[in-house]
Order: C-alpha cells, then structure tokens, then sequence
C-alpha cells in the first residue's frame, strides 16, 4: 500500500470523449459516440473499503504536493522542504491500517480532535497520541513541521494567511484533485476534501500540537527541534512596531524559567503556553506589558539604559494598526479571504464591485465548466452557452503576484514602524534614591509598578484589546487562547519569584543563625 500511495502522481487521465454537440439534430437516431459515452458512465465503479481509503490518502498526498510546490516556487521556501515534508508524511503512513474502516474522517473539520479539559476554563487540552486518518488539515499542520525541522522564521500566522488567502491550496481543496480520482472516491472522502466552513484560528495550532505528539510514540520517537525564536521574536517586535530595546528583556525572561521552545511531549494533557510560539508570544506580551503598560499611570526609569525609558503613545498606535489591518478592504473592497465569510443576508449590501470581486472568487472556487462541458453526465452544451461565465467580452482579472504582495505589505509595515518610532516619547529620568522617594518624600512609581494582569477580555481596556489582537493574529489563535496562555507565564513566574524570596530568607537565616553561635562561643 505505502508504495501505491507514493506514486500517487504517476497516473494518466481518462481520454476525453468527443461528441457532436450532444448529439443536437440526430432524434430517432442511434450514434456510436453517444452508447460509448453511456457505456462509459455505466463503467465508473466508486471505489469501497481499504481501495477507497487508498485513494483518499493519494488524493491527499497530491494536495501536500501542491503546498510545497507553492510554498517552495512561490513563498521562498527552500528545496529541501519538500524531502522533509515527504519524510513526515511516510512515517504518517506507516501507521495506518487500510483494514480500520472506523477511521475514516466523515468531516473536513474535525481538525484535530481536541478536547478541552472538561473542568474548562483552564486552558488544558487533552490530545491523543493514536491519530487517525489524516484530515485536510493535517497537511497544513505537515508543512509547519517541516518548517520547524528547517527552523525557518515563519510563524503560525503567515501559514495561516496563505491558506485563508488561498495563496497555497486548502480552500476547497478537492477542486484540484484529478477527475480520474475524484470520480472513484466514496462521498465522505470528496467531504473531507473539502472545506465545509471557514479555516479558523487556533484551528491550525491544535493539529499540528497533536501531530507533533503522534511524531513522538514510541515506535517513532521523532522529537520536534525547538523553534527558531530569536529569528520569530524579531519578527513579532517588528510587525508590532515595538520600540527593539525590549527584546533582550524577552530572552532574559525566558530564560529565567528555562523555556527553549521547543514541543512538549512529556504527557497528553497539555497547557496551551506549552505550544512554542505562543509561549514566545506570551513571554513578549509579559515584557510590553511592564516597560509599556496600557494605562496612565506616569512611571520613571532609573536611566536612560531602561528598556522603558522610551513611552509608547498606544492610542496612536492603534489607530495606525487599525489603517494597517484595513489596507485590503480600503476603497470599499471585499478584501482577498473575506469572500468565503459573506452570508446570505449580507449579499445584498454589496457594492457592484464587491459583487465583482465576490463572483469572481466563485467561479474560481466552485464553477468548473470545463468538467460540466466534458463529463458524461454533465450539462448539455448549449444550455451551459446560455450561461456563460467570465467578465464580458472574456477579460481577465490580473492575478497578484505573490513577490509584489510581499513588496506592498513592507512598505506598508516600514511606514507603521516609522510612525511608531517618531512618535516615541522619552520619559523622565529619576536615578535612584534613598528608599526611592523624591526629594517631595512621595514614592517614586518604577517600570512594573501596578502590573495588570488580565484574565478575561473583558478585563481589557481598547488599547490593550486592540495590542493582544494584534499580537494573536500573528501566531493565529484566538484572544482568549493569548490571555490564558500569559496568565500561566504570569504564574510560573511569581512562582520563581517566591522561590527566591523563600531562598534569600532562608539563606540570611542561616547566616543570623551562625552570627548567633558564633557570639555564644566567645
């Protein structure tokens, strides 16, 4: 079976039958073309059992091959990602048994069969390490491994734009599929196939913290490397517009903790800051949050050496991330990916070009006229002539190029960092004194003075909503996930900072002790 399935590719189309206009002017005749074309319908045998999961898996491999194509030719990615990603998908299916009919995925969105901890609100999950039949999104979930096995600085999120974006295939995935193959597959495998809602965050996230848990059995024993975080921590101060001073203050503070975020594979109940980016992510919300806080409260760094000795101005930062994140729908535009979020009652709010633009993707994603003109059982010729689709007099929409897109999105990424950094104010300086007060005798408020944490979205105030937004889009999970996975940073490290209170009380008791025997044997 493992050989079949590897040379999924090597397989050749049907020949097309030719007809005459669908035999138009011959009633009451019989032609040898027209009984060829029923004989051939007849003949199309939907394939059951082990054969049909067989196919499905082939199916699947061809959509993975698609994505490292595109992620190679197109994103950048170098070539030696696919012979990764193919080294994680022949280990993947050397575990399945074609004889285990129970295993087939009857939904494209069972992604990846997590379940919360039934006490809830913890932020535990409980993965399984026995995988079954792999899903659709499972072959995103592949390629991120193989990113992180080549430690490339590519997050979650750009993963998740491209496929939300469609730049590499998920969306309707089955569209690609070869005809020869999808005529053959049962309707639960054309389903999985398919994308039956929108992609989500944090969707992505649990299937591949379950995959990297599968990679890890027994049998396998493939341990995940650690993500390249220096490289992905630059990244997010730099599409957050944050001041760089405060990214040695990140890697100090991991490393009092000792996180190398790399996978866990220690136990299947796991938290969610267990997840490497979002721990590093976690880790860059903790140190904004002291040097930069989200309120009013005026504070005063020692020196000019501070990290915060720069104040951020967050209202005018929101209002330039906010014209940042609204580029693709300015002018009244639907927005590349919105489309496939557009309800029915929403359709007749449109404007004519967001009707263009929503048609557009349609025919794209769901009309293949090519496949109704020459399948035996599709619609006759004509009637598809009365229906033409396409923009009038056969013009074509111009496709983005994908290097042009980048070359747009950073020069709208340098001029938010400029604004940013101009309007960066520096606070006053007051060096240290005599139990911190000045010369007034009022307490002097230092960086981390009336730290907030919050637990709940509720809790946050707009500037501090719209920075974690931000902030949780760039590693695609939801704003609850970020602020459950902070508050269990935020308590392993006052944890470590009672160790240490305890250890210096402990140590100058010691030392008290010893003074004290020491004055009695005099």
């Amino acid at each position: 079976m493992k050989e079949n399935v590897t040379q999924a590719f090597n397989f050749q189309t049907n020949p097309q039958i030719q007809g005459d206009d669908d035999g138009f002017g011959t009633q009451g005749r019989k032609t040898k073309q027209k009984k060829e074309a029923e004989e051939k319908v007849s003949k199309i045998k939907v394939y059951r059992g082990p054969q049909a999961l067989e196919l499905y898996l082939q199916s699947l491999q061809f959509i993975l091959w698609k994505q490292c194509y595109t992620l190679i030719y197109n994103m950048g990615l170098p070539q030696e990602f696919e012979d990764v990603v193919k080294g994680l998908w022949a280990l993947r299916l050397d575990k399945i048994d074609l004889g285990t009919e129970e295993a087939i995925l009857h939904s494209s969105q069972e992604t990846s069969r997590l379940e919360m901890d039934s006490q809830g609100g913890r932020g535990k999950e409980r993965l399984s390490r026995t995988k079954p039949v792999p899903s659709l999104i499972d072959s995103l979930a592949t390629c991120y491994l193989g990113i992180v096995i080549l430690r490339l600085p590519i997050s979650l999120g750009d993963l998740h734009q491209w496929a939300y974006k469609e730049d590499i295939t998920y969306v309707r995935a089955v569209r690609f599929v070869p005809t020869v193959m999808k005529e053959k597959l049962p309707a639960q495998y054309l389903e999985a196939l398919d994308t039956q809602s929108i992609l989500e965050v944090d969707d992505i996230r649990k299937a591949v913290q379950e995959l990297s848990l599968f990679y890890n059995q027994d049998v396998i024993k493939l341990t995940m490397p650690a993500i390249n975080h220096p490289l992905l921590l630059f990244r997010y101060i730099r599409d957050l517009a944050l001041p760089l001073e405060i990214y040695p203050t990140v890697r100090r503070t991991a490393k009092l903790l000792n996180v190398n975020f790399s996978f866990s594979q220690s136990n299947t109940r796991q938290k969610v800051s267990y997840f490497p980016e979002v721990a590093l992510m976690a880790f860059l919300v903790i140190a904004v949050k002291i040097y930069y806080p989200f309120d009013t409260i005026d504070r005063h760094p020692r020196s000019l050496n501070d990290p915060g000795a720069l104040a951020m101005d967050w209202e005018y930062w929101c209002q330039l991330q906010h014209d940042h994140d609204s580029r693709a729908t300015a002018g009244g535009k639907l927005g590349r990916g919105n489309e496939i979020k557009v309800t029915e009652s929403e359709t007749f709010g449109l404007s004519g070009d967001q009707v263009d633009e929503y048609l557009d993707w349609f025919e794209k994603t769901y009309v293949d006229e090519q496949r109704a003109r020459n399948h035996p059982r599709g619609y006759p010729e004509q009637l598809l002539d009365i229906f033409p689709t396409g923009k009038p007099g056969g013009s074509i929409k111009t496709p983005i190029h994908p290097e042009m897109e980048r070359q747009t999105e950073e020069k709208a990424l340098q001029h938010k960092l400029k604004a940013v950094q101009e309007n960066l104010k520096l606070r006053k300086i007051i060096p240290d004194q005599d139990g911190d007060d000045v010369p007034s005798g009022e307490p002097i408020n230092r960086l981390g003075s009336y730290y907030k944490r919050y637990r709940k979205v509720e809790a946050l105030n707009p500037s501090a909503k719209s920075f974690h937004q931000a902030a949780a889009g760039l590693i695609a999970i939801k704003l609850h996930t970020l602020l459950v996975a902070v508050t269990q940073v935020e308590s392993k490290l006052l944890a470590f900072r009672k160790r240490q209170l305890k250890a210096v009380e402990e140590s100058g008791a010691e030392e008290a002790g010893s003074q004290n025997e020491g004055d009695e044997t005099e």
